[in-house]
């Protein structure tokens, strides 16, 4: 009888358009695993397609299908995200299918990959990585959450820029003493990650800027423009030129180069420079490990995660608690914590008042600037006796900065019955 304890995992999931990426690792673990459909491939992750056979509902998904619509035996449907973002309906031999549906059928497919490996039960976290978080991406991210068999509690969302910081995070730390860039070369156009490190706050924070080179499009279109004409020397300086500007004023550790527009020996000039007294490496799934590193983080926390922490533009930059007399003392009670995703910081407490009708909350900003009191004012509040009022705060987000915080009265068991009275409160952090 095998009495070993189950193995536990987490995964992280790069999902676009164009070619998304599932790694994983034990929780115990350092190492991470990155899936691949076809082990003859050098190209990592699996393309994010769905081929459905002509004239039966039949489905092939990745690079099965991508070889079954070469065979002309069934119909390939790309840009699964875009469509389900758009909250388009799909049209295939006269029947519509919504793209969200297809969008989880190809998930699933790819989840599927890891069913020799693991379990549902056995995933103690999963986190979706996408390039950026709005309110449809994160409609559909929850639609997607809410389809998987894992436990929606263990199911997280991140944007590319946490995802570098948690790879960087988890890799020798001269790689990142100063300021690291990652380029990404595989989309529409050349884009960079900028993270550095403010050593002067505890914890140590963590914060990512991206720029877009708009005029730099992949090679393959570049060379086809008139003004380059095939002359991949002039692209090379073109490219050359854009990011010196950029390098200008940085102390850059390392450089991380990912993407298929940097294949080839075009760029020779523009690869020489960024040698020039940095680190440079290549590679092709830095997002998935990255959010798999920051599963790992969130299931078993390390001295590093209390050390460290990152701000991106999704991350509350305060602290919100409350002081309350506990066992005649009084103590600061945290509700939520700075560095939580807005759309995640969700909390609700229930406690009895003190004294008075004023419930006092603190925001204290991470940035070093005073703290801010605020006092909601119960008015209406039936007059009980000290510590006989049980209230309910809730704390909701509607951004970064935008706060929603509701009181309820819950009366005192048979003594005080409940007023059912709600107070709220919107408040916007600056």
């Amino acid at each position: 009888m095998n009495n070993q304890p189950e193995k536990k995992y987490v995964i992280g999931f790069d999902l676009n358009d164009q070619v998304s990426q599932l790694s994983y690792l034990e929780v115990d673990s350092v190492n991470t695993e990155t899936m691949n459909m076809d082990t003859g491939e050098e190209k990592l992750g699996i393309p994010t397609v769905l081929c459905k056979c002509h004239s039966v509902s039949q489905w092939y998904f990745g690079t099965e299908a991508k070889r079954v619509a070469e065979l002309s035996e069934g119909t390939l449907v790309g840009k699964l995200l875009s469509f389900a973002r758009a909250g388009a309906k799909i049209e295939l031999e006269g029947e519509a299918y919504e793209s969200i549906d297809l969008l989880i059928l190809f998930i699933k497919r790819a989840l599927n990959m890891l069913t020799m490996l693991t379990s549902p039960t056995q995933v103690e976290a999963l986190i979706f990585t996408v390039e950026t978080l709005e309110g449809r991406m994160l409609g559909v991210l929850e639609k997607i959450a809410d389809a998987m068999k894992i436990d929606r509690n263990k199911i997280f969302f991140q944007t590319y820029e946490e995802s570098c910081y948690y790879y960087l995070l988890h890799q020798n730390k001269d790689l990142w003493k100063d300021e690291a860039i990652i380029f990404d070369y595989s989309d529409n156009c050349l884009k960079a990650y900028e993270l550095w490190l403010n050593h002067r706050t505890t914890p140590i924070v963590g914060f990512a800027e991206t720029k877009v080179f708009e005029e730099i499009k992949l090679p393959e279109v570049m060379l086809n423009q008139e003004h380059f004409h095939d002359a991949e020397e002039k692209l090379d300086e073109f490219v050359l030129a854009s990011v010196h500007e950029y390098f200008s004023g940085k102390a850059v550790t390392s450089v991380f180069l990912i993407g298929d527009g940097f294949d080839g020996s075009w760029c020779e000039k523009t690869l020489r420079y960024l040698c020039l007294n940095k680190r440079v490496f290549r590679g092709k799934n830095l997002y998935a490990k990255g959010a798999a590193f920051c599963a790992r983080d969130k299931v078993a926390p390390t001295e590093l995660n209390k050390n460290y922490i990152f701000l991106g533009k999704d991350k509350l930059k305060f602290n919100l608690g409350t002081r309350m007399n506990c066992m005649g003392e009084e103590k600061y009670i945290a509700i939520v914590d700075a560095g939580e995703n807005w759309y995640d910081a969700t909390a609700q407490i229930d406690f009895l008042l003190d004294e008075g009708i004023d419930v006092p909350l603190v925001i204290t900003p991470l940035d070093g600037k005073d703290p801010i009191d605020i006092h909601i004012t119960l008015d209406g509040l039936p007059q009980r006796p000290r510590r006989a009022s049980r209230l309910q705060l809730f704390v909701k987000f509607e951004s970064e900065k935008n706060i929603i915080i509701r009181v309820k009265d819950l009366g005192f068991g048979e003594m005080y019955q409940s007023c059912n009275k709600v107070w709220e409160k919107q408040l916007e952090i600056v």
